[in-house]
């Protein structure tokens, strides 16, 4: 027998995907609908833009996508995602700028805050890919 504190998990945590699970299933939705509309009985494919202030997380978006396609005509589809880096106007340099990681908003050429975001927020359906 073992003497001393231990510790002890009352709960156990899990991360759970659960913002990324409303927008899978938003997007399927929205896939349902346009199929409905036109015919289509079966999604190899969704195209989706993400952009880097979204808020979104592309390993908890993909789990969720197969998680939410589940006995769906998008069930086995592939979620393709492109992620969108953020883009800044820098007034100062008159140009667009990428500002570097955990850097905030400031320009990467001249360090002036550029609080005029161009892309980067971006959760877009782009496309869908049916069979032929």
């Amino acid at each position: 027998m073992q003497s001393g504190p231990r510790e002890a998990t009352l709960f156990p945590i899990e991360v759970k995907p659960l913002h990324e699970i409303t927008i899978a299933l938003s997007l399927l939705e929205s896939i349902e609908s346009t199929a409905a509309e036109q015919g289509i009985e079966r999604v190899n494919a969704v195209h989706v833009r993400v952009g880097a202030l979204s808020g979104v997380v592309r390993d908890a978006l993909l789990f969720s996508w197969d998680v939410a396609t589940a006995r769906t005509i998008a069930e086995g589809s592939q979620l393709v995602v492109e992620e969108v880096p953020l883009v800044v106007f820098c007034e100062r340099c008159e140009a667009e700028r990428s500002p570097h990681s955990g850097t905030g908003l400031l320009c990467p050429a001249c360090g002036t805050p550029s609080p005029n975001i161009l892309r980067g927020r971006e959760m877009q359906l782009v496309s869908m890919e049916v069979p032929a």
